[in-house]
């Protein structure tokens, strides 16, 4: 601890990799974050039904080009995706983001198709339940349901993740204590922008962010949360346990809302002696990965999250 007169400066918990700073920027990027900024973010500012942002996000998804050679298959029963690399060699169970309201696993389909090609990994990305027709606990329930019936360290295809990002890293994480409480330890976590503090009266600190409107996230809370406790680890995992977690990557855009999520689930691991990388990239939209196959920072951003995969693997 230090003493009231030390002036050391506290150790940097995060990083920005030099391709990520703004004098590396591309123009594309730059294209991409003002069309967040002033297009998305002003569209989302709008109190619509989620059946219409859904729409919205859906038609998105159709924008984004699979990976080349890239397959993609559904799971049975309509529980999801499963998209490969030709001859994976390792697998990830990927929880897709949307706000627990909007998103499916085709939404997510172009990015995880980069991300299983450069991994050379083969994805599980499960359904689950949106609010707010089936609001906390549905999603949990699904996605524990999908990760018990889908994880196997007999598979020969190799070690398995656990990846989500937004909403997605939020149940990632419910996951992981789910797992590391049956003595099953995945072999990493990557996230990117998790949402970790579930407690739509919370306070927010000054921010940002390039796509989300406050006034989006509280009624994303309000929708989700229902009458939970903010404090339930499995709606705020910040509050879980993450004792003998694994090696962990975080991504997130400085100055978005969900930055103090990052931070906060980066220190509560951490708390835990997990070996956490936090990295951040400056003026970035939310889960910029999304563009992967059209925006340089997301390519890069992808291509680092798989070789956190395959290091040391």
């Amino acid at each position: 601890m230090k003493s009231e007169t030390d002036t050391t400066p506290a150790p940097k918990t995060w990083e920005t990799p030099a391709a990520w700073r703004l004098e590396n920027r591309h123009w594309k990027d730059r294209v991409i974050a003002w069309g967040a900024r002033n297009i998305i973010r002003r569209n989302l500012a709008m109190p619509l039904p989620w059946k219409v942002h859904r729409i919205g996000f859906r038609f998105a998804g159709w924008l984004r080009f699979n990976a080349k050679e890239a397959q993609v298959d559904k799971l049975p029963n309509g529980s999801g995706l499963i998209i490969r690399h030709p001859n994976p060699v390792r697998r990830i169970i990927w929880i897709h983001g949307g706000g627990f309201t909007i998103g499916s696993p085709e939404t997510h389909r172009a990015m995880l198709s980069h991300l299983a090609m450069k991994a050379q990994a083969q994805i599980y990305v499960p359904k689950y339940a949106l609010a707010p027709e089936n609001p906390f606990p549905a999603a949990v329930n699904d996605v524990l349901q999908f990760v018990d019936s889908h994880w196997s360290s007999e598979d020969q295809i190799g070690p398995i993740s656990l990846g989500g990002d937004s909403a997605g890293g939020c149940l990632a994480l419910v996951a992981l204590e789910h797992l590391l409480g049956k003595d099953i330890t995945p072999h990493r976590v990557i996230l990117a922008s998790p949402a970790t503090w579930l407690d739509p009266d919370r306070d927010v600190p000054p921010a940002q962010d390039l796509l989300f409107p406050l006034s989006l996230l509280r009624r994303i809370g309000r929708d989700y949360t229902g009458d939970a406790d903010p404090s339930n680890p499995q709606l705020s995992p910040r509050f879980a346990s993450f004792a003998n977690a694994p090696k962990t990557l975080i991504h997130c855009a400085i100055g978005e809302y969900l930055e103090q999520d990052t931070d906060l689930i980066a220190e509560q691991l951490r708390r835990y002696d997990t070996n956490v990388t936090l990295e951040k990239a400056p003026k970035a939209p939310h889960v910029w990965h999304y563009m992967a196959g059209k925006s340089p920072l997301a390519d890069d951003a992808i291509a680092r999250m798989a070789s956190f995969l395959v290091a040391n693997a």
